[in-house]
């Protein structure tokens, strides 16, 4: 990938968390937390992957039924002509991360 590509995903992370946490109101979205983001080769792609606190399931049905007002906001931050399309999917590499731990744990105290 190009500099300039890696500098508008980084820019479009930015933007995508500050509006995701301080300008979407939505109460029934349980404290989003934008862990990466991914720009299709051609920019017309905004893959942000997402976490919540609680309610993962509503809070993400939330988050997608803002989609427009999010892009809305996300072309004022952003300097770009054309703002992309957003997907949010559901980051899930913590809760992997943590049952690998677990699993671990688990094999060490059976060894003793």
């Amino acid at each position: 990938m190009s500099v300039q590509h890696k500098r508008k995903e980084s820019m479009f992370f930015k933007a995508i968390s500050q509006i995701v946490t301080e300008e979407l109101t939505n109460a029934n979205i349980s404290y989003p937390t934008i862990t990466d983001v991914k720009l299709s080769r051609d920019g017309s792609v905004l893959t942000a992957y997402v976490t919540f606190e609680s309610n993962r399931e509503r809070s993400f049905e939330h988050l997608n039924n803002a989609k427009g007002f999010i892009r809305k906001m996300l072309g004022s931050y952003s300097n770009q002509r054309i703002v992309p399309n957003i997907a949010f999917k559901l980051d899930t590499l913590a809760e992997s991360a943590s049952r690998v731990e677990e699993i671990l744990k688990e094999i060490k105290t059976n060894d003793k």
